[in-house]
């Protein structure tokens, strides 16, 4: 059976797809226009429609006051994720998470089971932060992030083998930025700002 993932066509999006970065747009704008728009698309489509856009869970995992960042070893299928640096666990929404009668509820099944499948964790609390929007290349433009912030007691991967592990605080995470994938660096970006707003 052929993976059909969920997206919303870019035209109901046109209010969230104008910049490039991180961009705290209300959560009950996003949930109702995934409740209004969504559909599943095969995925094998969708990745090269610009009409659509995949709708992707990003969780960010901080245990106590350091954020949990992983670098993708070599046995990983994709050459060109070796060695980098990812600050986010997610991946597609898909048909067997749930129907089109309420998407959203089906979107947030999706999250948790993307959750359990790649992070041994116990959930402290859940956070929507804003929605992730990359222009810069083909792959990007027909993905976008729902990004959270997920305060866990963490306990380590699923696939240990897949992934270096490191505990890094907030402000140390600009040295590896130059070394992180697209949504990481953007969703350090925004972090970081975010944080010193707090601290004015």
């Amino acid at each position: 059976m052929k993976e059909e993932v969920l997206v919303v066509a870019a035209d109901y999006l046109k209010d969230l797809l104008c910049f490039s970065g991180v961009r705290n747009v209300p959560l009950d704008t996003i949930r109702e226009c995934v409740r209004r728009h969504a559909s599943f698309m095969p995925r094998q489509y969708a990745e090269n429609d610009e009409r659509y856009r995949q709708m992707i869970p990003y969780i960010v995992l901080k245990n106590r006051e350091r954020f949990i960042l992983l670098k993708r070893t070599e046995k990983q299928g994709e050459k060109r994720l070796h060695n980098k640096f990812t600050l986010g666990i997610g991946g597609h929404v898909n048909s067997e998470d749930g129907d089109l009668h309420d998407a959203w509820k089906t979107f947030e099944k999706g999250l948790w089971r993307e959750f359990n499948e790649e992070v041994k964790a116990e959930p402290k609390s859940l956070t929507y932060l804003g929605v992730i929007n990359d222009l810069s290349s083909p792959v990007s433009r027909v993905h976008l992030g729902i990004l959270y912030l997920a305060e866990v007691n963490f306990k380590g991967l699923r696939e240990m083998d897949m992934f270096e592990i490191f505990e890094i605080s907030l402000e140390d995470l600009l040295a590896y930025r130059d070394k992180m994938e697209g949504w990481s660096k953007l969703t350090t970006d925004f972090l970081i700002k975010f944080s010193r707003l707090l601290q004015r």
